[in-house]
């Protein structure tokens, strides 16, 4: 078996023999057929996760281990950043918070509407879907916000809580209470981005891959009628269908045999989607960003994914890159890092300058 073959920053354009097939661009008006009975499975699925959530959100946490406390409305300063504590960005469950980051206090309300508002990322935190917390996200949170950026970090309802598609629903919530808020908080309501690692990097895909799709803007969850669009994507090493994983990580000759079991009942995906991925095709699908390319104009994406990464294999985010470029994507930089696997194995540091620099030319910082 021929090892992969480390791909380097936009020349990923030019892709290395051994890549699985890219995926095709389908027209809209037979993307829209295919999928319009899928839609109505997601909205009964949207259903069942505001009943999980209704049964088991009083005894979720407001924030995980390491929570720093605070109340929601005492500013306060860490690191030299200037951060709100756990707002509620959506009055379901306990887990519906965020913190909001700036290199300052905001300026008098209605700032930001004279063009000085900050630009936003939203930062989402990994833990295959079941564990983390949005101060996972810190050493992120000090670049960006050192860098000029305002950071929005939340959490998200858990698989343990609530299963699909909640969590989508909930970082969808939490882009519109950004939007709806920005002016109070010296914001930039034009200039969102998301970011994200493993199954925070899937959030994140998703939010620039479904704008406009209903079964993911919750009304109940807030701010109805404000969009939920972001303007550019950062994804390291996220999973983006659940159904290839395993035959990606069989294909790579540095990952186990065991390490392709995201198809059994146990798996975080399994128990994100609350069915056996192996099982749930249709299911599958549904949940997968790819499902949704076509359907609306794209943002900028990059990519970042290690090439001995056995959680979650580089393909998925070839994958990715080869689906959004067939849907017309305005840009895709993907960087396959060689030797980095995943979680604290990727140099999640050593890359940030690469993400600044996509977010100051995507978002105009």
């Amino acid at each position: 078996m021929a090892r992969d073959q480390p791909v380097a920053g936009p020349a990923a354009a030019a892709r290395p023999p051994e890549r699985t097939a890219a995926i095709h661009h389908v027209p809209h008006r037979l993307l829209a057929a295919a999928t319009g009975g899928l839609l109505a499975l997601g909205l009964a699925l949207a259903a069942c996760s505001r009943q999980d959530s209704a049964q088991l959100g009083t005894s979720a946490p407001a924030s995980g281990p390491g929570r720093a406390g605070g109340p929601a409305d005492a500013p306060d300063e860490v690191d030299g950043m200037w951060v709100l504590r756990d707002v509620p960005y959506a009055p379901v469950s306990p887990a519906q918070r965020l913190d909001l980051y700036r290199p300052a206090p905001p300026p008098t309300a209605g700032a930001a509407h004279d063009g000085s508002g900050l630009p936003v990322v939203i930062t989402i935190h990994g833990g295959a879907f079941a564990l983390g917390d949005k101060h996972d996200d810190l050493p992120v949170v000090r670049a960006l916000v050192r860098a000029g950026y305002a950071v929005a970090s939340l959490n998200y309802r858990l698989s343990g809580e609530a299963r699909f598609p909640a969590a989508v629903q909930d970082v969808k919530a939490a882009v519109r209470w950004v939007r709806a808020h920005a002016a109070d908080h010296g914001l930039d309501p034009d200039r969102i981005a998301a970011s994200g690692a493993s199954a925070g990097a899937y959030l994140a895909v998703m939010l620039g891959t479904t704008p406009g799709v209903a079964m993911y803007d919750d009304p109940a969850l807030g701010n109805p009628g404000v969009s939920s669009a972001v303007q550019a994507v950062v994804d390291f090493y996220g999973p983006v269908n659940f159904g290839s994983m395993d035959d990606q990580v069989r294909a790579n000759e540095r990952c186990a045999a065991s390490d392709a079991g995201h198809g059994r009942p146990d798996s975080p995906e399994s128990r994100f989607l609350g069915r056996t991925v192996a099982a749930v095709p249709q299911l599958v699908r549904v949940a997968s960003p790819l499902n949704y390319l076509g359907r609306a104009p794209l943002p900028p994406f990059l990519i970042e994914h290690g090439d001995i990464d056995c959680t979650v294999p580089h393909r998925q985010s070839l994958e990715l890159a080869d689906a959004l470029r067939a849907a017309g994507a305005p840009a895709v930089d993907v960087t396959i890092v060689p030797g980095a696997g995943h979680g604290g194995a990727f140099p999640t540091a050593e890359r940030m300058p690469a993400v600044l620099a996509f977010l100051d030319r995507t978002l105009g910082h």
